[in-house]
């Protein structure tokens, strides 16, 4: 009898283990949705934004933000009860993050399309930098490479790279194994890797310091007591107020100057030309 209701527990706990295993494989497998574009622009395509906008580097000197590619804000749903479920699930796994990443700075996180990352991830990037950043020194936090075309505009610029901080390398607890660069492709190449990082750093493991990241919940958040990147950030500011020229702030667009005719007492007609006097 003993026995028989144990084999009964072991089949029950297989069960429940086993259940939502099974169902995601066997009964969740429909086709892809393509889902439409995102426009950055709009508050609804990101995970996370700052409830205001952080003052400029032209207002009140240096501040840090933190762009956030991180576990779960990638969208590939198969249903419509997936799109809405993934993207609450996005929602508060970067409110999760965002909780310990803030003590850097305002943190910004995207959401995309799985499918086409490089090019959701290169649109979140550039309105950033058009529309958010107004001449802030930023930094990179991801769980995993992120695709050469988000991070070109980086490279290309040396300008923007000087205040670029690097990145935030969100990984597990778990040892060695669960170590990445951060940059697609170019995981043997320490001076391919090197190219993205701001010139302050001139080794790889600098540009890229390990944030231990663990499970709470069913979320991710980040589970080191240690200060974020440690040495990284100490004094980082100083260091830029040091080396990098702020961005001036931009010339608004000018007004139109009302143009009045002046004439003299009396003058009630056409003005005369010049040439007439």
């Amino acid at each position: 009898m003993k026995r028989t209701l144990l084999i009964v527990g072991i089949i029950v706990a297989l069960g429940v283990g086993l259940g939502p295993w099974a169902y995601r494989t066997f009964r969740d497998q429909g086709e892809l949705i393509a889902l439409p574009a995102f426009d950055y622009r709009t508050n609804d395509s990101w995970a996370s934004l700052p409830a205001q906008m952080p003052p400029a580097v032209w207002a009140e000197g240096w501040g840090v933000d933190v762009i956030l590619i991180g576990p779960d804000d990638s969208l590939a749903p198969r249903s419509q009860a997936q799109i809405a479920s993934q993207t609450d699930r996005a929602l508060e796994q970067s409110k999760r993050l965002a909780e310990s990443l803030s003590i850097i700075g305002p943190v910004y996180a995207p959401l995309y399309r799985n499918a086409n990352a490089a090019t959701d991830l290169s649109a979140a990037l550039e309105t950033y930098l058009d529309d958010h950043n107004r001449g802030r020194a930023f930094l990179i936090a991801t769980d995993h490479p992120l695709p050469p075309e988000m991070l070109a505009p980086i490279r290309a610029d040396e300008s923007l790279r000087e205040r670029f901080g690097g990145f935030l390398r969100l990984t597990r607890a778990r040892g060695d194994a669960a170590l990445f660069s951060s940059v697609a492709g170019v995981e043997n190449s320490a001076s391919d890797f090197l190219a993205y990082c701001p010139p302050q750093y001139t080794e790889a493991a600098m540009c890229q310091p390990v944030v231990e990241i663990g499970r709470q919940d069913g979320m991710m958040i980040v589970s080191q007591n240690t200060p974020i990147a440690g040495d990284n950030l100490t004094g980082y500011k100083e260091w830029l107020e040091t080396n990098v020229a702020k961005t001036a702030e931009p010339l608004g667009a000018l007004e139109e100057v009302e143009i009045i005719d002046i004439r003299r007492p009396g003058e009630t007609g056409p003005k005369p030309d010049s040439g007439d006097n």
